[in-house]
C-alpha cells in the first residue's frame, strides 16, 4: 500500500522546469580572436552541468600572458543566474542576469566600477560577440570581443 501511494505521488509530481542555465549553452566551447596589436584572446566555457557553467580566458601578446580571468555562471541564493568574474589582479565581481533571450544574455551590476554590463550574443554557429559596457567618470564606454570558434571546433 505504501509503495502504491509513493508511486502515485511520484507520478503526480511534475518534472522541474529546465534551468535557465541551459539557455546559455550557446556560450559553451572555445572562442578566440586576435587584436590588431597581435594580442590573442581565448575564452573557453564548459557546457552547462550541475546548474553552472565554468569559464576562463587569457590574453597573450608578444609571447607573454598579459591578462587572465576565471568566470562562472550559476544560480544565486534567489535562484536567478549570476555571472561571477575573477579578473587577474582584481577582486571578484558579481553581475546578476538582466535579460535572457534566444542566443543572447545580459548581466548587469550598476554598482560595479567598469564594466557595469556584460553581454553575450551568438551571431552564427562560429561567431560569439561578447561586449562589456558601462561608464567611467560619467563617460560611456564599451568594448566588443568578436570571437570565432577555435579551429578544433570545440
Amino acid at each position: 500500500m505504501i509503495g502504491t501511494i509513493l508511486a502515485l505521488a511520484l507520478q503526480a509530481t511534475p518534472a522541474p522546469p529546465p534551468s535557465d542555465i541551459n539557455k546559455l549553452a550557446f556560450i559553451g566551447g572555445c572562442w578566440t580572436l586576435t587584436r590588431p596589436n597581435g594580442a590573442k584572446i581565448e575564452e573557453q566555457w564548459l557546457a552547462p552541468a550541475g546548474g553552472a557553467m565554468i569559464g576562463m580566458s587569457r590574453t597573450v601578446r608578444d609571447g607573454k600572458l598579459r591578462e587572465f580571468e576565471f568566470m562562472r555562471i550559476l544560480a544565486a541564493a534567489d535562484g536567478k543566474l549570476q555571472y561571477v568574474a575573477i579578473p587577474s589582479g582584481q577582486a571578484e565581481a558579481t553581475f546578476p542576469v538582466k535579460v535572457i533571450a534566444d542566443n543572447a544574455v545580459t548581466f548587469e551590476n550598476p554598482q560595479h566600477d567598469f564594466p557595469q554590463r556584460i553581454l553575450y550574443r551568438l551571431v552564427d554557429k562560429d561567431t560569439l560577440v561578447a561586449r562589456i559596457e558601462g561608464s567611467v567618470g560619467g563617460q560611456a564606454r564599451a568594448a566588443d570581443f568578436s570571437y570565432k570558434r577555435c579551429p578544433n571546433g570545440n
